[in-house]
């Protein structure tokens, strides 16, 4: 089943003409135009004082395809709709075993500038305590160890201080290399052409390099073992299953203009809801910033959010005016959201 899941994949990349990184024209995912009717999922209120938008579709939940229907999952994303979903297996593990923290950090994702007062994120952060050890995500080899402050890995010398990077040949599709990365380590368990299997312990999480307090950072680099190739990690893994053996859930998404270009650094407001519509938490991200980063090559998502409960969801964002768009993420599941900004009514 996990073979014919990436062939279903790479046919869907072909299919959609997916790449690697955002270009001036976007043909990933069918854009899902808004409809005309009755019912407004765009504020009521003028924003900016022009003229109140037309009215737009309230993006009704689509249930998940389940997988007796639809064996590779990721069949249900062409659904067809603002808001599709599958059941979500990952290619890789986390890199924090039990007993660590395996949850990613939301202050500072992929693809971010932490509210502009950090540099741009090409990996995802796993705050842990100094020692806690650090597995292997898949089986690989080791291709680079040791402290980065003699070869340029990153973007300058010494970025990553104690480094470890495995090479996963055509881990992806059966054809494409992946190179995961391993940084910031107070030590090193492995050495340079050596061979690991999922879950062995190749170091230990520190503070090395320009890392501010302890933690791992985490890379997914595709195709090329080159800092310009990141991807966002997230969408390598499973959703974690919580200790009570709750599975959570993922969100992904595609937000564009009138021309199909993705929107960058648009901030997003995700809240969770109950089942009689009451606000019990609420998320804070931002679309992708456009330097450097790159979406996925079977999604080409420009925003992702990790581990998040299932259940009721409403997502809410400004482009011109305010829109939203409810749906719900079963467990286990990721949830891929495609929206194109109407033309302004002034076009």
């Amino acid at each position: 089943m996990y073979k014919l899941f990436l062939k279903v994949l790479i046919g869907l990349s072909l299919l959609f003409g997916l790449s690697a990184c955002q270009t001036d024209e976007v043909s990933v995912v069918t854009p899902v135009l808004p409809t005309r009717t009755p019912t407004m999922a765009v504020q009521d209120e003028e924003i900016n004082g022009t003229p109140e938008p037309p009215e737009i579709e309230v993006v009704q939940p689509t249930q998940i395809v389940p997988e007796d229907e639809d064996p590779a999952g990721f069949e249900a994303f062409a659904c067809g709709e603002a808001f599709c979903q599958v059941p979500w297996l990952g290619w890789l593990e986390r890199p924090i075993g039990e007993g660590g923290t395996r949850t990613i950090d939301y202050t500072y994702p992929y693809a971010s500038t932490g509210d502009g007062t950090l540099d741009p994120h090409f990996g995802v952060e796993f705050p842990n305590k100094f020692g806690t050890p650090v597995q292997a995500a898949h089986d690989g080899e080791v291709i680079f160890t040791g402290w980065d402050h003699m070869t340029k890995i990153g973007p300058y010398l010494g970025f990553y201080g104690n480094v470890v990077i495995l090479s996963h040949p055509r881990l992806l599709n059966d054809e494409q290399d992946v190179f995961t990365l391993y940084a910031h380590l107070s030590e090193i368990k492995v050495w340079v052409g050596d061979q690991v299997k999922t879950g062995q312990v190749i170091g230990e999480v520190g503070a090395t390099g320009a890392a501010i307090g302890q933690h791992l950072h985490f890379e997914t680099r595709l195709d090329s073992n080159d800092y310009d190739h990141t991807v966002n990690p997230v969408l390598w893994f499973a959703p974690l299953v919580e200790p009570d053996h709750q599975s959570m859930a993922m969100l992904a998404g595609l937000i564009i203009d009138p021309l199909g270009n993705p929107v960058t650094e648009v901030p997003l407001t995700l809240q969770k809801l109950s089942s009689t519509g009451e606000v019990e938490a609420k998320y804070y991200l931002q679309t992708y910033y456009p330097i450097n980063n790159n979406s996925s090559s079977f999604l080409g998502e420009n925003f992702v959010m990790p581990d998040l409960p299932p259940g009721n969801y409403r997502l809410s964002f400004i482009t011109d005016y305010m829109y939203e768009i409810s749906f719900r993420l079963e467990p286990g599941s990721l949830g891929f959201i495609t929206f194109q900004q109407p033309p302004s009514i002034n076009d």
